[in-house]
């Protein structure tokens, strides 16, 4: 079943940090579609609640080196 998540990401500066980041996301498998933008500084994630968590999602962007916002 699809799913959506939206995170405030917290740390991005600039179009490569979102474009990094979004890159991240959309390699991750289950998720068909990832849109990060830095106003505001989120990230919109569809994804495949079969394959893959929000909480991996979360850890996905904390690898990239983020931080995700309450």
């Amino acid at each position: 079943m699809t799913a959506s998540v939206t995170f405030k990401v917290e740390g991005m500066s600039c179009t490569g940090c979102s474009g990094k980041l979004q890159k991240a996301l959309e390699a991750v498998p289950g998720v068909s579609a990832a849109e990060v933008t830095l106003e505001p500084a989120q990230a919109v994630i569809q994804y495949d609640e079969a394959k893959v968590s929000p909480s991996a999602l979360k850890g996905t962007v904390e690898d990239v080196g983020f931080d995700v916002g309450g």
